[in-house]
């Protein structure tokens, strides 16, 4: 489905990140694991990828990995801008949460998919086109209390994917977003509380189990794929029909 695609994964040492680009690497692409923690680890476990330890809130650091997976691939067909704060947060209400932390989660969550975009959308460009995938979640859909920062943030990948097709559908390059529900990535099963909420929200859905990262692959492997060449714009909500649209 991906075969020769070279595809770069940010978010990529653990979790959902090295999860999608194992799969797409057994898809027949080639990948790029990128992250701020080491992703060399996840990346030696996946024939041929590319490891690239870097700052997704850093134009320069995202320059350079635009720089070292086209030196390595030669060139770029598809960005998943993975790389978000979540598991780790605390669950608090609005007016718990600490200014400084809301600016990290915004700049890590939302300017991190826009600078990694900015930085191999030329990439792209010069290859004829390609596909950015941008994760958000299905909590944008439905008010959720205790996470106002993660949702903004995810907010704001749900819009900036309808807004930059506008900038970067003349070039051929498609943007297109997943709503993931809650998913049982190692992060998220380390969080306290997590056993007990985790059978309430998987009995909520319509396919009553736990999301796994593995549900995440082929929605974005399609995203990637030509078989999505027409499709630009739109966001799939993949949480076992938690939350319909």
């Amino acid at each position: 489905m991906l075969e020769g695609k070279r595809i770069i994964v940010t978010g990529a040492a653990q979790g959902i990140g090295a999860t999608l680009a194992a799969g797409f690497a057994a898809m027949g692409a080639r990948v790029a694991l990128a992250d701020i923690a080491d992703p060399g680890p996840a990346a030696a476990r996946i024939p041929g990828a590319l490891a690239v330890q870097m700052d997704v809130t850093d134009l320069a650091d995202c320059e350079r990995l635009a720089s070292e997976v086209e030196a390595a691939f030669g060139g770029i067909d598809g960005v998943v801008n993975n790389a978000a704060l979540f598991a780790t947060l605390p669950i608090e209400m609005q007016d718990e949460i600490d200014t400084a932390l809301w600016d990290k989660v915004m700049a890590v969550n939302a300017k991190g998919p826009w600078l990694v975009t900015r930085a191999c959308a030329p990439i792209l460009e010069r290859d004829g086109g390609g596909s950015i995938v941008m994760i958000s979640t299905n909590r944008i859909l439905q008010g959720f209390p205790g996470m106002l920062h993660y949702d903004a943030s995810k907010g704001a990948v749900y819009a900036m994917t309808r807004s930059l097709i506008r900038e970067l559908g003349p070039k051929n390059i498609r943007v297109n977003s997943i709503l993931p529900g809650l998913t049982m990535s190692e992060g998220v099963k380390a969080r306290d509380g997590i056993e007990e909420r985790a059978p309430l929200i998987a009995k909520s859905r319509s396919i009553t189990r736990d999301m796994e990262p593995d549900d995440l692959l082929g929605p974005c492997a399609f995203f990637l794929s030509d078989h999505s060449a027409f499709v630009t714009g739109q966001s799939l909500c993949v949480d076992g029909g938690g939350i319909t649209q």
